[in-house]
């Protein structure tokens, strides 16, 4: 690729759980002036569409990589979700039962270079040579990872400008970085703990402008700035549920214990936001359970066999839920989705068909009886509906802008992955769960995951620079961000990546 600018090099700004309608709102009533800035000089979008579930893993790496999960031995991404279990395929022949990934445990936030898998590479990695710099950014292959001294946000920006003032700091050559990524966790530790209405959530979005600012003079005063393009964006929205609900009690009442990966021995292992990941064994826990097995279940220490699906639908607020046809292969297959009628308690079903992987991928929504996406309704998503087979970007075209957005492509890139879980079920925003492998965490209401669009859509930014062409998107998805900040510094993209480059 010819380089068209004389970009040198990129930040990249993640700040977790904030979405696209309040940030927006802010930045229009003059709160936000230096992310302003950087949107009124540059490209910004309102309506940047993320991965499904709308929870940090899968959508933090899919932003760093530009690709998504998938069955990733070929193609994708190795991690599908924040919590999975460590199933392959082929199923493992061996007698150590697979281990449960959460990377809300420390130790595990180490593995996600590993888990990511070997066919998709993190934007470092697609940057050949030069310095890279994570600032606090946990998915940080193929750069140096440096936590601030005090995990705060300001210490995020601050060691950013750190890596520009003193290199050789942490490079053996005295360049500055050519790629930076910053992570901001603290706004979604805020979110669930006060919610995205509270003065100390809202104040660390604006903290974040207020450092950003500070980031910019200095790129200023040292002679950066005209040579550096800067990224911002989140990696979900948010949502507040109305009740939150002790899970503990209701599979205890059904004779069904959690998975125990140190024994091997259980019935089941979930964990369950407003969007519930349920594993159950097939022939041992090393395999994925078909649908017969789920329909005909023996949980430990009982003889009478119960329906697994009909199990789930009794949890309260369960509108939907998704499960993978027996008879699918990486490349082709069937996503099974039945929606209940919370006022009838009548069970519609219908199906998403897929072919191919990764940037190849295309998928069409077949309706059986009731169109469980309300896209009937909308007159763009309609020519969708032909029974014919369209890309992400097909879809996201006619979606962006409602709820559900870009679903048809994502549940199956889910599926596909074999650490996915084997059922997901889904209130829509009605009950919080907070449930993690057989215990209720909390009580939180504020929360992300359901694929509506205040969980899914999310701000997005490049500025800096004045080489950076000033335009507005009408949309766009959050895997686009990687191609176009390559873009900008001359890179094509790896081969991996489905994000597109919103400068061509």
């Amino acid at each position: 690729m010819v380089k068209q600018t004389k970009i040198n090099q990129v930040i990249l700004l993640i700040l977790d759980d904030v979405k696209s309608s309040q940030f927006f709102e802010l930045m229009e009533k003059g709160k936000l002036p230096h992310f302003a800035s950087l949107a009124k000089n540059g490209i910004s979008s309102k309506n940047c569409i993320t991965s499904f579930p709308s929870v940090t893993f899968p959508c933090y790496p899919n932003i760093i990589t530009g690709a998504y999960s998938g069955y990733y031995p070929e193609e994708g991404s190795g991690i599908p979700a924040y919590h999975w279990i460590s199933r392959s395929d082929p199923p493992s022949k061996g007698k150590k039962p697979p281990f449960i990934r959460n990377y809300s445990i420390g130790s595990h936030i180490w593995k996600i270079g590993r888990d990511l898998g070997k066919n998709v590479k993190t934007i470092f990695e697609q940057a050949g040579e030069g310095n890279f710099f994570s600032s606090l950014n946990i998915v940080f292959r193929g750069s140096y990872f440096s936590p601030p001294q005090k995990f705060n946000t300001e210490n995020v920006f601050k060691n950013i400008q750190n890596a520009y003032e003193n290199p050789v700091k942490f490079f053996s050559e005295k360049e500055v970085p050519k790629i930076t990524v910053g992570y901001v966790p603290k706004t979604d530790e805020l979110l669930h703990e006060r919610g995205f209405d509270h003065p100390e959530y809202i104040n660390e979005i604006l903290k974040c402008d207020e450092y950003l600012g500070n980031l910019i003079n200095f790129l200023k005063s040292e002679g950066y700035y005209d040579s550096t393009a800067i990224g911002i964006i989140s990696d979900h929205g948010n949502y507040k549920a109305e009740r939150s609900y002790d899970l503990e009690p209701f599979f205890e009442s059904k004779g069904l214990q959690p998975y125990d990966p140190k024994t091997g021995k259980g019935d089941f292992d979930a964990n369950f936001g407003c969007v519930g990941s349920f594993n159950f064994p097939g022939n041992n826990w090393n395999h994925h359970p078909n649908i017969g097995q789920m329909e005909k279940f023996t949980s430990i220490g009982s003889e009478k066999s119960i329906n697994l699906f009909d199990v789930l639908w009794e949890i309260p607020g369960i509108k939907l839920m998704y499960f993978r046809d027996d008879e699918n292969t990486p490349e082709q297959g069937i996503i099974h989705i039945k929606r209940k009628n919370s006022r009838t308690g009548q069970i519609s079903t219908a199906s998403i068909e897929y072919k191919d992987m990764g940037k190849r991928m295309k998928t069409r929504y077949i309706i059986d009886e009731v169109d469980i996406f309300g896209y009937q309704n909308n007159e763009k998503v309609e020519s969708l509906l032909d029974g014919e087979y369209y890309s992400i970007d097909q879809w996201l075209a006619k979606t962006y802008d409602i709820d559900f957005p870009m679903i048809i492509d994502q549940i199956p890139r889910f599926f596909t992955n074999p650490r996915s879980s084997d059922v997901l079920i889904s209130t829509l925003g009605e009950y919080a769960f907070n449930y993690e492998h057989g215990k209720t965490m909390n009580e939180h209401l504020y929360s992300h995951d359901i694929a509506l669009r205040k969980s899914m859509n999310v701000p997005f930014i490049i500025g800096g620079s004045g080489d950076i062409p000033n335009l507005e998107s009408e949309y766009c998805k959050t895997t686009d961000m990687v191609p176009s900040l390559l873009y900008l510094l001359g890179i094509e993209p790896h081969k991996s990546v489905v994000g597109k480059n919103l400068f061509d």
